[in-house]
């Protein structure tokens, strides 16, 4: 019997941490997507307008919709997704829409593929930069409880 037991240990300690492993994997929804990206996006547009001398605007977002490229049929997962972003910033109406790659942790790129290689200059050093609203990144938190309902 201990010779028995001794097998088994090592495949029972394999098999629970198999389990602990798969229970932490993020569970990337629509919902999810749509509650983190947009103000992700706002404050990103915030730090361009303040980086650039401007009064620090954050924008209202009216709309969002994001779709998974990789699983359409059910607008989940990581990998490519497509988010369709509607905002008023200083009383007109404007849209962008962003390439979002998101890993399997829950943490994303996100760029404006039209104006990716857009920069701005830092006032405070004179430097071009990247413009922020441009492409960023982010996280989103996986236990917030969001489904893969779309906001209204």
């Amino acid at each position: 019997m201990p010779r028995l037991k001794r097998a088994l240990t090592p495949l029972a300690l394999a098999a629970a941490v198999a389990v602990t492993a798969s229970a932490c994997t993020p569970d990337t929804t629509r919902g999810r997507v749509e509650n983190d990206v947009p103000p992700s996006f706002a404050h990103a547009y915030a730090l361009s307008e303040q980086l650039q001398g401007h009064t620090a605007v954050t924008p209202t977002i009216t709309s969002s919709e994001c779709h998974s490229s990789v699983n359409t049929a059910a607008d989940s997962g990581p990998g490519s997704w497509g988010c369709d972003i509607g905002y008023t910033a200083g009383g007109k109406k404007k849209h962008v829409f962003l390439l979002v790659l998101i890993d399997s942790l829950g943490c994303y790129q996100a760029a404006d593929t039209d104006h990716r290689d857009a920069t701005i200059v830092d006032k405070a050093t004179g430097t071009s930069l990247p413009d922020p609203k441009v492409g960023f990144d982010g996280c989103y938190s996986v236990y917030d409880g969001h489904t893969n309902t779309s906001k209204s």
